[in-house]
């Protein structure tokens, strides 16, 4: 199982909505900024523990930026 964003635009829309870019929300987050960008462009999966820090920074619900698919 792995855990992708439901929408690439959508989450790039909320980063910009709280005045963040890539490199910075990374690092209000805790998390490298190639992680991050990988994460918001599909390469990559984020660890459970990544895409908490990510739904709180936010204030999202897991579920509404976040799904769990089988690969």
């Amino acid at each position: 199982m792995a855990i992708q964003l439901k929408s690439q635009d959508a989450f790039r829309q909320e980063l910009i909505k709280l005045g963040f870019s890539k490199r910075g929300f990374a690092r209000s987050i805790g998390v490298s900024e190639a992680t991050l960008i990988q994460i918001s462009n599909g390469k990559q999966s984020p660890r459970p523990e990544t895409a908490k820090k990510i739904c709180s920074a936010l204030n999202v619900e897991f579920d509404e930026i976040f799904e769990i698919t089988m690969r």
